[in-house]
């Protein structure tokens, strides 16, 4: 199924930037692309060398990050709501929905430390600082806003913006300069646009050239960006292998790890995902080297165009609650989190009788020598730089509706060895031949760690 694009450049309007517009969140920011804020040293620019930089401490353990928008509203900001979201298995959350003010922020990470979970905070002060301060106030302004969190143990970090115009990407990297002078551990939230987005939307004649200033201006620690796949009634968005494709790339090239959305939500275009919905969308990022997954939305927003997410508008848990709630403490706990150290060395798509935009055709090598039978998506990885005598081989499904049966002819002299969730352990697979079976239900992935005898 292929849709056009709106005028306005996205699969409706971009369903997060409506949900901004709805919500009236960030409005006070929109003014930041017509800033301009003089001379500045590159610390103050945000274009100071990341290497020596303390890494913040959502991207610097072993636990997969997986997080969430849309929390329960401020009417059910209680213990039991947040201790719902941990129990689901997100480890951090942030908020443009609910008040931005300190008091309210402060009351929410008080709930999220005895919950258990991690909250990037949205302040209003730093919402609005670009157009209500002055450049040479933005210093005096983050330290006190700073001040107000440092006590609060679950505090991870700051919003800053949602898919912003390249614009207001140096404004940005000054900014979140000065959030990492004063806490250098806290993580600057930003979320990138998808490439669905059209150029004036982007600031940039394309999308490549929008992620090339991104890192470039901004400074990031990492990039996360979002785009919704799953479109009614069965279909796929067209550009969705050439986003995942564009923004590995620039990982690789930077060394920035990336944090993808998926789709959680039935609203306008996009359908409610079933399980392996879920799944899909989650293992195809994997396959394509993402370490951290995000979902839009948690809670269904009151609006009538939001159907159902996890959360219904009148606070049941839905099947989505249930689905996500096994994935994330069974499958990105686990299988996640042993990908979380490793590299994303070549991504291929096998047995594809029509080849995705943007997707690369299987090529023998010295690892996989073959791959017949059902499409699948063939991902190595590998653990640091050097000749090594390990690869890790993740095989997805590369369909959310039909289970694939799929063999893979390994290299001479390669064996293979299971990772098992329930007990994160290897287990050695008998193969006949080289060639190892693999059977997947619809949306899932199985992980392989290969060795050379020689």
């Amino acid at each position: 199924m292929t849709l056009e694009p709106t005028e306005a450049g996205g699969w409706d309007a971009l369903s997060r930037r409506r949900l901004l517009q709805l919500t009236g969140a960030g409005a006070g920011a929109m003014a930041l692309g017509s800033l301009t804020a003089g001379t500045a040293s590159a610390e103050e620019a945000g274009t100071a060398d990341r290497a020596g930089r303390p890494r913040p401490e959502l991207l610097n353990g072993s636990t997969f990050p997986v997080g969430l928008w849309v929390p329960p509203p401020a009417e059910q900001t209680t213990l039991a709501r947040y201790r719902e979201v941990t129990d689901a298995g997100f480890t951090f959350a942030t908020s443009v929905e609910q008040p931005q003010t300190v008091e309210f922020q402060r009351q929410v990470l008080r709930l999220a430390e005895q919950a258990g979970l991690k909250w990037i905070a949205t302040d209003e002060r730093l919402i609005n600082i670009y157009n209500q301060q002055p450049p040479e106030q933005w210093g005096r302004v983050v330290e006190s806003v700073v001040a107000d969190y440092r006590r609060y143990p679950a505090w991870a970090g700051f919003y800053l913006w949602d898919e912003p115009n390249a614009g207001v990407f140096t404004n940005i990297g000054k900014v979140a300069a000065r959030i990492r002078r004063a806490a250098p551990t806290k993580l600057p939230y930003v979320n990138l646009f998808p490439t669905y987005a059209n150029a004036r939307q982007l600031g940039a004649p394309t999308y490549e050239a929008y992620l090339d200033r991104y890192v470039d201006e901004a400074n990031p620690e990492y990039m996360s960006y979002d785009h919704y796949s799953v479109l009614k009634p069965d279909g796929v968005t067209p550009d969705f292998f050439i986003n995942l494709a564009a923004v590995r790339n620039k990982s690789l090239a930077t060394g920035l790890p990336t944090w993808a959305f998926i789709l959680s939500c039935e609203h306008n275009r996009y359908r409610l995902p079933s399980e392996a919905d879920l799944y899909w969308q989650i293992n195809v990022n994997l396959a394509y080297g993402a370490k951290g997954i995000q979902y839009f939305t948690y809670w269904t927003p009151k609006y009538d165009e939001y159907i159902e997410a996890l959360i219904s508008k009148a606070g049941e848990r839905t099947p989505l609650y249930y689905w996500a709630q096994k994935i994330n403490r069974t499958h990105l706990a686990t299988i996640g989190a042993e990908l979380l150290p490793l590299v994303s060395e070549t991504v291929t798509h096998a047995n594809e009788p029509n080849l995705p935009a943007g997707a690369a055709g299987f090529t023998a090598d010295a690892w996989t020598a073959g791959a017949q039978g059902s499409a699948v998506i063939v991902s190595r990885f590998r653990a640091g730089h050097g000749n090594q005598p390990h690869r890790w081989l993740l095989v997805t499904n590369g369909s959310s509706s039909a289970t694939a049966t799929s063999s893979l002819t390994l290299g001479a002299g390669v064996r293979a060895d299971e990772f098992r969730p329930t007990s994160r352990e290897y287990t050695p697979v008998r193969t006949s031949g080289g060639v190892l079976p693999v059977q997947l239900a619809p949306g899932m992935a199985r992980l392989f760690r290969l060795t050379k005898s020689h």
